[in-house]
């Protein structure tokens, strides 16, 4: 494999900063917007399509959700580290990670042993995405499903345990003693390229998810925002860093935005529709209320995404609901319309703080399930809307 630099976190220059009393190298201000993509719902031939056509047109991060299941429209389904490795071989600048890993199903030693593997076969462009999980992928295989409080506390855990793993060799082994997880002794003969791997934590709102990104993440991965809900709950972030002595800058700041470029007015209402379920089931209601639609389903229902079975009921109870949901509400979350339409609304995330851009195709994804319309997509993010970016580094806010 032709020896490229990497795109990662970890190619930034780094600073000392104590995080958990423990002192490690982290990651200095980043100072340039990225955009990365989203891949799921194809079948697995295709998404490998698609992360390496995105890593030709200049994206810089692939990201491959991790789930047995999950609930229509999303389709997330396949192995993510499998499909990463393939994607690997065939790409040279773009960061891999996942979009989240729970850390309910996987013990953190193999997930850092799968990381680092991964980081050695890609040259150092691996990084993680974990998260504190759903019922949907737990109860249903015999897994407990915790407490908040308590998935949150593991998930922290988990992140010392993978750092810890990293740095481990048959010279210095690591020993960790924990409320979930201890080790003794043990170590990693698989050695990643980068000195410590990107980890990204994926916090939708919860304040204890978020305070936990200020506290030991590279990076927050958040799902659906507005700009201003971004830059309400990054300020929770802001608080948690502040309070273990870091510099809010050296955390990436992922917004994730469903896109659909179109000029059509019927295939734009058709992708706003198309997204209105997810937008209910990732949203709080009180949330929805200020901007203007009351949900009306019952507050005892089960339709939350992290609480809900993947079951016929549930998507159908959410769909009902989900039609009288204004656009008006429902297109705050989303970029969808002409590029210059879309430009706008990625510029108030910028300026809202976001340092990283994920999209996911609306049009290529769930209304064509086309590799092609997914690629027309990535290729009119890459000539139309990228550049405004690209060329305009000082729009990144310096924290």
């Amino acid at each position: 494999m032709k020896k490229t630099p990497s795109i990662g976190l970890s190619q930034l220059a780094k600073k000392i900063c104590t995080v958990d009393h423990i002192h490690r190298e982290r990651l200095s201000v980043v100072t340039a917007l990225r955009f990365g993509v989203h891949l799921t719902v194809l079948p697995v031939a295709d998404l490998v399509e698609a992360g390496v056509q995105a890593d030709q047109l200049g994206f810089d991060s692939i990201w491959v959700p991790d789930h047995f299941t999950d609930l229509p429209p999303s389709g997330d389904k396949v192995d993510p580290w499998v499909v990463l490795s393939a994607i690997g071989v065939r790409s040279s600048r773009v960061m891999l990670s996942t979009d989240v890993t729970d850390v309910l199903r996987c013990h953190p030693a193999k997930l850092a042993h799968i990381v680092a593997t991964l980081d050695d076969l890609t040259d150092g462009r691996a990084a993680i995405g974990v998260g504190a999980g759903e019922l949907m992928n737990t109860a249903s295989y015999g897994l407990p499903w915790e407490e908040p409080d308590l998935r949150v506390a593991r998930l922290k855990e988990a992140v010392q345990l993978m750092r810890l793993m990293w740095k481990s060799d048959r010279s210095s082994p690591a020993s960790f003693k924990g409320r979930f997880y201890n080790l003794e002794k043990a170590w990693l003969d698989q050695k990643p390229k980068q000195v410590s791997p990107p980890v990204y934590v994926g916090a939708l709102g919860s304040p204890r998810s978020l305070r936990l990104v200020g506290e030991i993440a590279d990076g927050w991965k958040p799902w659906l925002n507005t700009p201003e809900t971004f830059k309400r709950r990054l300020t929770i972030i802001e608080e948690a860093c502040r309070e273990v002595g870091r510099d809010i800058s050296t955390v990436d700041k992922v917004a994730f935005l469903f896109v659909a470029v179109t000029d059509d007015p019927a295939q734009k209402k058709k992708a706003v529709d198309t997204m209105k379920p997810e937008i209910l089931m990732l949203t709080h209601r009180k949330l929805l209320k200020e901007l203007g639609y009351e949900v009306s389903v019952s507050s005892e229902a089960t339709y939350a995404y992290q609480k809900s079975p993947p079951t016929e009921e549930v998507v159908s109870l959410v769909s009902k609901e989900a039609l009288k949901m204004p656009d008006s509400v429902a297109e705050q979350f989303l970029g969808v319309g002409t590029p210059d339409e879309i430009i706008a609304k990625v510029d108030r995330f910028v300026q809202a703080g976001a340092t990283h851009i994920v999209i996911k195709d609306i049009l290529g994804l769930y209304m064509f399930a086309s590799l092609e319309r997914l690629r027309q997509t990535m290729k009119a993010v890459e000539e139309k809307i990228m550049p405004y970016f690209k060329e305009k580094k000082e729009r990144v806010p310096k924290r």
